[in-house]
């Protein structure tokens, strides 16, 4: 026979456990083969320590229970995505095949908890000048001038032009190339000059050259999110000796136990029946944020009202009866930027109904 919320219940007015940091996410009470259990589940970071869920022996419903076992499962995740890395380089020359020498054809990435090997992608190479700066040189160019009739620097041209630059002249040297007889006496009679002129010249350069390159490929996120541990209590049933108890005691007594169960009854019916968690940028939650109670007559939830308000995304789970009950039907959701609203879906099967609350989603005016 299972019982579960109204077991919780009792657990928690009527027992004090070791595992107080931990709340169980489901209690459950049967009979197996004749041995009185009960099961409580939880869900833990992978860093908890399992221990501190086992509870100190406690009697409920004429039962002792003690620790019988902990099973542990764990929950893992796999997560991938397309990355890309952009490189810079610095190099004296635009040259591409002496650049790709120096980039490598991989590169291994890990950022993140994703790790992968990314590929270069030689269409995203490109060079460009880090500066520039002046560089001069000297423009040398030379010119014959034969049959001249003296050796006169003012029979040669004092400049020249070579290529677009003006050059002034600079040296002048002399070659004889005629003679004859002046009084039985050889005298040159022509010469040939040989004149070299000079300019200084400029031209812009590059001080050096920046090259980017992208590396692409896909990397991966893998671990294990959280481990679920299902600890199992056996219960003995409890020797109580039969005393006769006066009437006049057995009446605040009979009104004690319909207090209690009076209680029960009303934290059963008005029990929260909707747990709120915090989402991770991957969608998966990963922590509970706390629980509120959604009435099929006005279905809403109040996530201001929770200790913890959460910083991003959240995810809200309904038990599956709740949600087929709901189906069709609107949730406001309350938040501190305005309300949301959520759609339940008509759905089969038996598992709990979840949806999502993004923090960024516009307020809908029109509910």
């Amino acid at each position: 026979m299972k019982r579960t919320a109204v077991l919780l219940m009792l657990l928690c007015m009527l027992t004090v456990t070791a595992s107080a940091a931990y709340v169980p996410e489901d209690v459950v009470s049967e009979n197996r083969d004749g041995r009185q259990l009960i099961i409580k589940t939880y869900t833990l970071p992978p860093d908890a320590d399992p221990s501190e869920l086992i509870e100190e022996p406690f009697e409920l419903e004429g039962y002792t229970y003690h620790h019988l076992e902990t099973v542990k499962e764990e929950q893992a995740f796999k997560d991938s995505k397309a990355q890309t890395e952009v490189v810079t380089l610095e190099t004296n020359t635009d040259d591409l095949a002496k650049i790709l020498e120096q980039l490598a054809p991989t590169m291994e990435y890990n950022k993140d908890g994703y790790s992968g090997t990314l590929t270069l992608d030689h269409t995203t190479i490109q060079t460009e000048a880090a500066g520039y700066t002046t560089k001069y040189y000297t423009i040398t160019d030379t010119k014959q001038f034969p049959g001249l009739s003296r050796n006169d620097p003012s029979c040669v041209p004092t400049t020249t032009v070579k290529n677009g630059s003006t050059l002034t002249l600079s040296d002048i040297s002399w070659t004889v190339t005629g003679t004859g007889l002046a009084d039985d006496t050889l005298v040159p009679t022509s010469y040939t000059a040989t004149a070299t002129y000079t300019a200084t010249g400029s031209r812009s350069v590059a001080t050096g050259y920046v090259t980017t390159a992208s590396y692409t490929g896909e990397v991966i996120a893998e671990g294990i999110q959280s481990i679920a541990y299902t600890v199992t209590y056996l219960g003995t049933p409890v020797e109580t000796p039969v005393t006769f108890q006066p009437l006049w005691l057995a009446v605040p007594g009979a009104i004690l136990l319909l207090l209690v169960l009076g209680g029960i009854v009303y934290a059963v019916r008005f029990r929260p029946n909707a747990v709120i968690y915090a989402m991770n940028a991957r969608g998966v939650a990963y922590k509970k944020l706390g629980k509120q109670r959604v009435s099929t007559r006005t279905p809403k939830l109040d996530l201001t009202k929770l200790r913890e308000y959460p910083a991003g995304d959240a995810s809200v789970e309904l038990p599956n009866k709740l949600a087929h009950k709901l189906a069709g039907r609107i949730i406001t959701i309350q938040m501190y930027g305005g309300s949301r609203t959520h759609l339940v879906e008509p759905f089969e099967g038996d598992d709990n109904y979840w949806f999502a609350i993004n923090e960024d989603e516009k307020e809908d005016d029109e509910l």
